[in-house]
């Protein structure tokens, strides 16, 4: 079982025009590696199936790790845009000896991957029945909204916030994704006090540098919406690369004493 990660990414980016050509990319790049081997079948989705026949496990990892190593890209209005899959496989008739079951080993080692990061692949393993059936009901958006702490994404190019999660939104009075645009404007700059910002700012760029992967810490405040409190709140930004939105800061706030 194969699917391409945040395919939804690709379409809310750049329109459902993209994501047609990024399946019927992956659709090839999956008949290429497979299709002499066995059979390529598409389940719905961004989500395909592959059976090789007369393949052992161990051939199966080998022949799956050679995708890995290739560059995935599909392209879109003349530009190259990259993207990544994930893979969980199982082997008849030790571990399915049915299409039904086989195919759910598979599914089950395929969720086990996306709930770890995704970008990978996995052999199915017995334990996965249990822990990736129970997780299927919630994903890593999930978590993020429902965190206990205050999170939130934005763009480093131009400060845009691109995800808030509920605690994010009490804390700041808003009920809604859009009643903190409204008071903010989209942009982070808009979150943190005038008067806190460049500092923070300037903070930021000191600790993270030339980095594609580094970490930040600041103590500002943010500005409710309805009562115009002032919380002093420490910020601890992870900056990563993203190959949909570039350079992005994942940022969790936590509220702490104010500085007498």
């Amino acid at each position: 079982m194969i699917d391409s990660d945040d395919l939804k990414y690709i379409n809310d980016l750049y329109g459902h025009d993209a994501g047609d050509a990024a399946l019927k990319t992956f659709a090839k790049v999956l008949e290429d590696n497979f299709g002499k081997l066995g059979k390529v079948c598409r389940n719905g989705g961004d989500e395909f199936a592959v059976f090789l026949k007369r393949t052992t496990r161990t051939e199966g990892r080998a022949i799956f790790k050679k995708l890995f190593r290739q560059k995935l890209t599909f392209s879109y209005q003349g530009k190259d845009y990259p993207y990544t899959i994930s893979l969980g496989f199982a082997a008849y008739p030790d571990q399915g000896a049915s299409r039904e079951e086989l195919l759910n080993k598979a599914d089950a080692a395929l969720y086990a991957v996306k709930m770890t990061g995704k970008g990978t692949m996995a052999a199915y393993h017995p334990d996965m029945v249990k822990e990736g059936r129970a997780q299927l009901g919630f994903n890593l958006r999930d978590l993020a909204v429902n965190l206990p702490g205050a999170f939130f994404i934005y763009r480093a190019d131009d400060g845009k916030i691109i995800f808030a999660n509920r605690e994010l939104l009490r804390i700041t009075e808003c009920s809604s994704m859009e009643a903190l645009i409204e008071i903010i404007g989209w942009e982070v700059r808009g979150l943190i006090a005038p008067e806190d910002y460049a500092e923070a700012v300037e903070s930021c760029d000191q600790q993270v540098g030339d980095s594609d992967d580094a970490v930040a810490h600041m103590d500002y405040h943010v500005i409710t919406k309805e009562t115009h409190k002032r919380i002093y709140v420490h910020a601890v930004a992870h900056m990563a690369k993203n190959p949909y939105f570039g350079q992005i800061y994942y940022v969790i706030l936590s509220p702490k004493p104010e500085q007498k």
